[in-house]
């Protein structure tokens, strides 16, 4: 994580591209609990320490009690009931300004059903919401 170091030939596939979207992606390993975070997330997790292993949990210092329970709330449906995961909330981030966040994923399932890894990518929507509260 918080790696800014410029692309090079050895550069896993599709980094490029994930920066070049101009969103954060993440994944969790449900059977371990461990996460992985996109460059997007460290100026908002306010984390440039290469080494930190981030935990799903460190979502929660950006969310008001009530999104993150919203969020955890829509994830366990997804996880149990294969509802769509795509929302937005709002974000307050170390350096005192909120953000709109839109967020989808999915759960990777084993042949079983049930589900091993949940991924996702999300969007900053801030300024398409300023933008259509000032055209309302």
């Amino acid at each position: 994580m918080c790696d800014s170091r410029p692309f090079t030939r050895k550069s896993p596939p599709g980094a490029r591209a994930m920066w070049a979207s101009g969103d954060g992606f993440w994944e969790l390993d449900l059977a371990d609990g461990s996460a992985w975070f996109s460059d997007w997330f460290c100026p908002r997790f306010n984390s440039t320490e290469p080494a930190k292993r981030p935990a799903f949990s460190d979502l929660r210092a950006l969310m008001s009690a009530e999104t993150w329970d919203a969020l955890l709330r829509m994830l366990r449906s997804h996880l149990e009931e294969r509802t769509p995961l795509d929302t937005e909330f709002p974000v307050r981030l170390a350096q005192g300004q909120t953000e709109w966040w839109h967020m989808r994923g999915s759960a990777q399932r084993s042949d079983t059903g049930h589900p091993t890894h949940f991924a996702g990518c999300v969007r900053d929507v801030t300024a398409m919401r300023r933008a259509a509260a000032k055209s309302a």
